[in-house]
C-alpha cells in the first residue's frame, strides 16, 4: 500500500484530497452499519494512492466510489474463485472482515486495472432500489388522499423503470403485511423508528393508469450484460437484496407494463408529461436524483415540474437528501433549522403543483436505502427525536 507524500499522478492536490473526503464521507454515512466490506475498503483506498489513482484517470464525474465497486463487482462475477470474492457473501464468500481485505481488493484492481479503467470511464451508476418503493407508496397515498382518483406514475432516473411497478410487490413494515392489489413474488421489507403504528403508515394499493420511466441511459433488462451491471450495484453482504432485485427482473420481464425511455430529467421531464395521454394528475417519483445535480440543474428540474403543472396536476414525490430538497425550492418550514444538514438521511415528501395551486408536505425521514422509515410526526418534524447515529442501526 502506497501512502507517501506524493499525490497519485492522475489530479492535483485539491482533487486528490476531495476524492479522500468523499471516500471517507461515504465509509461514514453510507457504509456504517450496512455493509463492513464497503466500510473498510472505502477508508483503506483513501489511503492508497494507487487506487486512488486508478479513479484519478477518469473524468471527474466517474470518480464515485459505487462506481468503482460496481465496477470491482462486475469483474468478480466471472471470477468467483478469486481471493477477494472471498469476503463477498453475494458470490458465495464466507470470510469475515480482517486487515487483509485492503490488500486483497489493491491486488484484484492491479491485476484487472485495464478493465476497470474501461468500466470506469465508460459505465454510468445505474441502481434499482426496490426498497424504494415504501418512499414511493408513502407519496401516493399522501398524493391520493388530496387528489383522489387514478393516477399517472413518472420516474425520473428510472433505470430500469422496477420502481414503476410499485404496485406489483408485497410489503412487510414494521413487521406487518401492508395492503397489496395483487400477490406478488417480490416482497418488500422496511423498519419503522418512532411511534407510528406500522399498520397504518401504508394504505390501499392507488389506481395506476399509465407507467412512463425517464433516464439518461436506460437499462434493457433483455439485455444480460446490463442486467449484470444492475446486479453489479449490490453490496457484498445483501445477498437477500440480490434474490429482490433479480425477482423484481424476473416480474418486469415476464408481465412487461413499463417503458423507460431515454431522456434528460432536467430538460425533457415537462415535455413527456405533457405527451401523456388522459387528465388525470401525474405523480413524478425521484429517488437520489438531486444528488446527481448542480444547483443549476435542480434549479431546472423544478422548472419542469411547474412547466407541466401548468397544463395538469402533477405531484413530485422525491426520496432525496434534505439540504438538497431544500435547495430545490421546496417549501418544507422545517428545512429551515437544523433538518437540511441532515445529508447522510433521505427526506420523504411531496409537492402537489397545479394551476393556481401548491402543496408540500413533509412526510418521512428514512435510511437512503429504506431499511427504515421514520414517519413526520408532524408537518414541521425537524426529527431531532431521531438520534444522529440514526443511518447506523
Amino acid at each position: 500500500m502506497a501512502t507517501g507524500p506524493d499525490h497519485p499522478a492522475g489530479g492535483t492536490d485539491i482533487e486528490v484530497q476531495r476524492l479522500q473526503r468523499l471516500f471517507r464521507f461515504f465509509a461514514a454515512t453510507q457504509c456504517r452499519g450496512r455493509s463492513p466490506v464497503y466500510e473498510t475498503l472505502s477508508e483503506g483506498i483513501a489511503d492508497d494512492d494507487t487506487l486512488l489513482d486508478l479513479l484519478m484517470a477518469t473524468p471527474g464525474e466517474q470518480r464515485r466510489p459505487s462506481l468503482l465497486f460496481a465496477a470491482v463487482n462486475l469483474l468478480l462475477a466471472s471470477d468467483p474463485g478469486s481471493a477477494l470474492a472471498d469476503y463477498y457473501p453475494t458470490h458465495g464468500g464466507r470470510r469475515p472482515v480482517d486487515g487483509l481485505l485492503v490488500p486483497t481488493f489493491a491486488a484484484f484492481c492491479a491485476e484487472h486495472r485495464d478493465e476497470l479503467t474501461r468500466l470506469l470511464r465508460s459505465r454510468s451508476t445505474q441502481t434499482n432500489e426496490i426498497r424504494r418503493c415504501v418512499a414511493l407508496r408513502l407519496g401516493l397515498d399522501h398524493v391520493h388522499r388530496l387528489w383522489p382518483g387514478p393516477l399517472a406514475l413518472v420516474e425520473a432516473g428510472a433505470s430500469a423503470g422496477l420502481n414503476l411497478l410499485v404496485d406489483r410487490y408485497r410489503y412487510r413494515v414494521g413487521g406487518q403485511e401492508a395492503s397489496s392489489a395483487v400477490a406478488s413474488p417480490v416482497t418488500i421489507t422496511c423498519e419503522v423508528r418512532g411511534s407510528a403504528p406500522a399498520g397504518q403508515i401504508l394504505g390501499p394499493v392507488t389506481e395506476i393508469t399509465r407507467r412512463l420511466g425517464i433516464d439518461r441511459h436506460p437499462v434493457d433488462l433483455a439485455d444480460p450484460i446490463a442486467r449484470a451491471w444492475l446486479e453489479a450495484f449490490i453490496w457484498p453482504e445483501q445477498a437477500g437484496d440480490l434474490a429482490t432485485l433479480r425477482g423484481a427482473i424476473d416480474l418486469a420481464v415476464s408481465a412487461p407494463a413499463v417503458t423507460v425511455v431515454q431522456g434528460d430529467a432536467t430538460a425533457d421531464t415537462a415535455r413527456l408529461l405533457g405527451e401523456l395521454p388522459g387528465r388525470e394528475p401525474v405523480v413524478v417519483f425521484t429517488a437520489t436524483l438531486l444528488s446527481y445535480l448542480d444547483a443549476d440543474a435542480r434549479t431546472a428540474f423544478v422548472a419542469q415540474i411547474e412547466q407541466a403543472a401548468a397544463r395538469r396536476p402533477v405531484a413530485w414525490v422525491f426520496a432525496e437528501a434534505p439540504g438538497l430538497v431544500a435547495s430545490a425550492d421546496q417549501g418544507l418550514a422545517a428545512l429551515t433549522g437544523p433538518l437540511a444538514q441532515r445529508n447522510s438521511l433521505f427526506l420523504v415528501g411531496a409537492s402537489l403543483r397545479g394551476p393556481g395551486r401548491r402543496d408540500d408536505a413533509l412526510l418521512a425521514m428514512a435510511d437512503p436505502y429504506l431499511r427504515w422509515l421514520a414517519p413526520a410526526r408532524h408537518e414541521t418534524d425537524d426529527f431531532q427525536w431521531l438520534p444522529a447515529h440514526a443511518n447506523a442501526g
